[in-house]
């Protein structure tokens, strides 16, 4: 991809195809650098995207604390914690592997902390740290796998929701049906809600899940 192939007039279908097929962490910094400034363009105007709202509201329905600390992973360019900020939460923090993605969420200034990481690595925060999680948009294609729950959970509360979306193809290839559920056996979660459902307002059928996780107090 050149250097402005993300800013022009690309079809926002074709776009979202090319994120779906990187291959490798090079790959992916590369698009998400040029794409930070259009990716809103591209997700809301382009292609009607439903589930940082979606999401937000789902987590809402489960998290009555208006003041919980929550981290919002995979943030981007900030559209759920614009949805969380929407509905009054006032203690988001924000994590994404691209710094200029991070620089678009900030400038919203819906956020009380904003850090880069890289989920396939531990992260450097505190364990039991977060009263939630939300995280839409990054349990699909080219993205990160299950593995990533077991560091994410770490950061959790006993008792904390984590509310997320994971795409239909990667449910089984992601090894996240496996890892739900072993999660669930070994007693580190126990599964709130999960339902199918569209990502995107044009779409025909439902892309994935959208899941709320609690996590126990055994963890």
């Amino acid at each position: 991809m050149t250097k402005d192939a993300a800013q022009t007039n690309e079809d926002p279908a074709e776009l979202l195809q090319r994120a779906y097929s990187l291959k490798g962490s090079s790959e992916s910094k590369a698009l998400y650098a040029e794409w930070a400034k259009t990716y809103d363009k591209t997700m809301l105007e382009g292609l009607g995207y439903l589930t940082p709202e979606m999401t937000a509201k789902l987590l809402a329905a489960h998290v009555a604390d208006k003041w919980a600390r929550i981290l919002d992973v995979g943030a981007g360019t900030g559209l759920a914690g614009k949805a969380l900020a929407s509905l009054g939460y006032a203690n988001v923090d924000g994590l994404d592997y691209s710094p200029q993605m991070l620089a678009v969420a900030e400038s919203r200034n819906v956020y009380s902390r904003l850090f880069e990481a890289d989920l396939n690595q531990p992260l450097a925060v505190h364990d039991a740290e977060y009263e939630a999680i939300i995280c839409t948009g990054t349990f699909t294609h080219a993205h990160v796998g299950a593995a990533c729950l077991d560091e994410l959970f770490r950061i959790l509360k006993p008792g904390a929701k984590f509310a997320c979306t994971i795409h239909k193809d990667v449910w089984q290839s992601g090894g996240f049906a496996a890892k739900i559920a072993g999660m669930e056996n070994a007693g580190i979660l126990d599964v709130v809600h999960c339902e199918t459902g569209h990502f995107y307002a044009k779409s025909e059928a439902p892309e994935g899940w959208y899941c709320v996780w609690r996590k126990t107090g055994n963890s």
